[in-house]
């Protein structure tokens, strides 16, 4: 079982970091935009040397092809962080989308309710949040990605706290501190 003073510690970071996501938001969302070019171009790069590795002249084109793609577009996302705001912001809404039907799964499938309920909910929050933010991505993509992105992380961080006052942990911690190595099931 997880550590209940760990899963604190995570989820006050959590929370925090959105407190200060949403207190800046277009600093966050250049920020993202940039991680995401300097990957690119990681990416890229190694395709390049991987097309000049081969030996196969299909495989050379098409890798090599792919890795000047990649390349150029993470040139593009660092030189110009506003002009692909709105592809960052799309495919963080789309990673909103697959993280809240995850989370609505797994607090479905949980056997604690207070942290199947704590789940389910940000599982729907961020289900929405993906939705919103991909029906309003022609306006203020890059305000937008740093508002969602800290209301995730908020989200996010009530969830591992709730988690981490969770009965089931309270019981597995207080069975462990005891000294009781048995099972707690019978």
């Amino acid at each position: 079982m997880p550590n209940k003073s760990a899963l604190r510690i995570v989820g006050l970071l959590f929370c925090s970091s959105g407190i200060v996501a949403l207190a800046a938001p277009l600093l966050v969302s250049i920020a993202v935009e940039v991680i995401a070019g300097w990957l690119f171009i990681f990416i890229g790069t190694i395709q390049i040397i991987a097309a000049a590795q081969s030996m196969h002249a299909p495989v050379v084109r098409g890798t090599l092809g792919l890795g000047l793609v990649a390349l150029l577009l993470g040139v593009v996302l660092i030189a110009a962080p506003a002009a692909g705001a709105q592809t960052v912001t799309l495919l963080v809404a789309l990673l909103f989308l697959l993280s809240g039907t995850l989370k609505l799964a797994i607090g479905r499938a949980l056997h604690d309710p207070q942290a199947g309920r704590a789940l389910f909910i940000a599982g729907l929050a961020s289900a929405m949040l993906g939705g919103l933010l991909a029906l309003i991505l022609p306006q203020n993509a890059s305000l937008m990605l740093g508002l969602m992105i800290g209301t995730e992380l908020i989200s996010n961080g009530i969830v591992v706290l709730t988690i981490a006052s969770s009965t089931q942990i309270n019981q597995s911690a207080g069975a462990a501190y005891s000294g009781s190595w048995s099972n707690p099931r019978g």
